[in-house]
């Protein structure tokens, strides 16, 4: 277990970006690591929450962010995930995590599946769009949906 503590400068709020002046609390995070000469890693990560002073920001409180190792509400440091992403792509469910309890990473068959996701394709623009209004309800304001006339699916409902 390593125990490290995020000193950088006060970030800025990931809603309305501005800087952070007040240090609100501070707790511990558990990331885990790559294994070290066949021992699990674990890093116990003291991070700062603070402040957003901003009257019409929404979020009153956040957390620093540790780039290059930490993503946010994730407990595995960013190379772990990319290694347990190699596991699930050439083995899958269960082999992928009977290879990862080898190699001291932490993935069960769910977590290992969880690390596949589809490339994005980029969904080609559709060549005719149709605008229609609709009501909610009956007597209540209408909205404006969006429509490709080719495939006839609604493409985005603007608020």
């Amino acid at each position: 277990m390593i125990d490290a503590t995020g000193c950088g400068p006060p970030g800025a709020c990931p809603q309305c970006q501005h800087p952070a002046a007040r240090v609100h609390s501070r707790y511990w995070r558990h990331i885990a690591g790559l294994p070290v000469s066949s021992h699990r890693l674990i890093v116990r990560l003291r991070v700062r929450r603070f402040f957003c002073d901003q009257v019409r920001c929404p979020r009153r409180t956040f957390v620093e962010r540790v780039t290059g190792m930490t993503e946010p509400r994730r407990r595995t440091w960013t190379a772990a995930r990319s290694a347990m992403r190699a596991v699930a792509v050439e083995l899958g469910g269960r082999p992928g995590a009977r290879l990862c309890a080898k190699l001291r990473l932490y993935g069960r068959r769910r977590a290992v599946l969880g690390q596949l996701t589809a490339p994005p394709v980029a969904a080609p623009a559709p060549r005719i769009l149709g605008i229609d209004e609709f009501a909610f309800r009956k007597g209540r304001p209408y909205g404006t949906v969006l429509v490709d006339i080719e495939s006839s699916r609604p493409v985005d409902v603007p608020p």
